[in-house]
């Protein structure tokens, strides 16, 4: 017989047929296990988590419902948990959750409350088991939501900000240069206004689609806002980084967009490049400087690419 007693209240007996029934029909999975990471229990709503009947994992090791790249740590896991002050811990933020391994060698995403209990002659723990696989794809569409130009679908300014950061960091690391284009479409505000919103918003996804043909892997491509875009090339020097932003501009001058009218459309755009093998340059400085490329740019006709001068030469643009 078990009691349960809480503040005001007089204790609650309960019977451990009520708590083995309690256990038996849980959703949540339930796996206890001893000091040497042998599956010792099971409830039945485990078999949904894993795909396995419960008796079929019990006596087998725990490595055989993880996936096998994280085997070789999980005892040591265990043993740090064991000896460790606290005697619960709790696994499903956003960021940290347990990877389970199922039968048919698909993985689910597991919260977990893990339980330590000491015995008479052994360690037990119980780990408590919850499904979060449809949660964290819930959170990866809203973080992909907050990230991305609802219009164009590329990288939104606050999603490359963060990116790129990390960029420039890995290019400062291994001392190669990195680039960043900056482009600005041409009397975006005339074609607004002379065609409608409708055929600016085709503009700018069009154009975004031309940009996205010539990234690669790992360059990084973003609307920067209204109709500007924002290229960022990692190891690119400022040589190809200039000859990829006129092959752009080249492209897009010849595109035709077409009316409901029967008329055509034809865009040009303007690009500032900037080149920084500088350790100590940041990621607004060298946006700074591509604006002021873009600047003088469109100052000097526009449909043109110019390319930055070194970072000792922002002072006199500004």
């Amino acid at each position: 017989m078990t009691t349960i007693a809480s503040i005001g209240t007089p204790p609650l007996s309960v019977s451990d047929d009520l708590f083995r029934k309690i256990v038996t029909k849980m959703e949540d999975g339930i796996i206890a296990l001893d000091s040497r990471g042998i599956i010792r229990y099971c409830n039945p709503s485990v078999e949904g988590l894993f795909l396995r009947p419960p008796e079929s994992l019990v006596g087998q090791p725990l490595d055989v419902i993880l996936p096998p790249r994280y085997r070789r740590n999980h005892h040591r896991h265990l043993s740090d948990f064991g000896r460790g002050p606290a005697d619960a811990r709790y696994m499903g933020s956003r960021n940290s959750f347990i990877v389970g391994y199922r039968a048919d060698g698909t993985e689910v995403n597991l919260g977990a409350t893990i339980l330590r209990m000491r015995t008479e002659n052994d360690m037990v723990f119980v780990a408590v088991l919850r499904d979060l696989t449809e949660r964290h794809g819930y959170q990866r569409e809203l973080e992909q939501l907050a990230n991305t130009d609802p219009l164009s679908g590329l990288n939104n300014r606050r999603a490359f900000t963060n990116l790129a950061t990390r960029h420039i960091a890995h290019c400062r690391e291994t001392h190669a240069p990195v680039s960043i284009v900056l482009f600005d479409v041409d009397h975006f505000k005339s074609i607004n206004d002379r065609y409608g919103h409708d055929v600016g918003d085709t503009v700018i996804c069009e154009f975004a689609n031309l940009l996205k043909s010539v990234t690669q892997a790992d360059d990084l491509l973003a609307r920067w806002g209204g109709e500007e875009f924002i290229l960022l090339m990692p190891e690119t020097g400022l040589v190809r980084s200039g000859a990829i932003a006129e092959m752009v501009r080249r492209n897009i001058q010849v595109l035709e967009f077409g009316q409901p009218n029967g008329l055509s459309l034809r865009i040009t755009v303007s690009a500032g490049v900037v080149c920084s093998t500088d350790a100590d340059e940041t990621l607004d400085n060298m946006i700074r400087r591509s604006d002021h490329a873009l600047y003088a740019a469109k100052e000097g006709g526009r449909n043109r690419v110019t390319l930055a001068g070194p970072r000792e030469a922002l002072a006199a643009l500004a």
